[in-house]
């Protein structure tokens, strides 16, 4: 199965978590009021209103490889979100909705490019694979409860592997 990357949104992304988009302070900035946005001379700032995550959380890094690549498994977490967000160049994350279920279903993943300046928050019990270059191999940042759950469990993914291929959209997006 193959599906597209597309470039992350919050009405898109709604089924798996939440969005902030921390750059930017004209009229497109903070649409939906989760952000306190300052600025003084030479510079701009964004920070999010709540916490990040509803729980204390680790901050980890990852080293992902590059796209377009092929999901297998994925992982979830049912006691913690869990926050993602670039070390400086774009990334692809692949997610399927929480549910009942346990195992993710290829018919039910999809693939969002997570620009740098923009953090994703998952639900808990999100599935999710590790994020992947858009450009090539990256690293990029997580932040979740860690230890509580006995540790993340890698699932197959039923009628998988699933492919995740960049749409032309989502060729012209922010590279750091």
């Amino acid at each position: 199965m193959r599906i597209p990357a597309l470039d992350v949104n919050a009405a898109d992304f709604a089924p798996f978590g939440r969005v902030h988009h921390m750059t930017g302070h004209g009229a497109d900035a903070d649409k939906d009021g989760g952000l306190v946005l300052t600025q003084g001379p030479g510079w701009q700032d964004a920070y999010t209103k709540a916490p990040l995550i509803s729980t204390n959380g680790s901050l980890g890094i990852t080293f992902g490889g590059g796209s377009p690549f092929v999901t297998h498994q994925m992982e979830r977490h049912l006691h913690t979100e869990e926050a993602l967000f670039t070390a400086g160049a774009a990334v692809v994350l692949a997610v399927a909705e929480a549910g009942d279920a346990t195992f993710p279903r290829a018919e039910d993943v999809r693939a969002f490019v997570i620009n740098p300046g923009t953090a994703v928050v998952l639900h808990p019990g999100t599935w999710h694979d590790a994020c992947r270059g858009v450009d090539g191999p990256t690293n990029y940042y997580w932040m979740a409860s860690c230890g509580g759950d006995g540790g993340p469990t890698w699932t197959d993914v039923a009628g998988g592997p699933v492919h995740a291929e960049l749409q032309e959209s989502s060729q012209g997006t922010q590279r750091g």
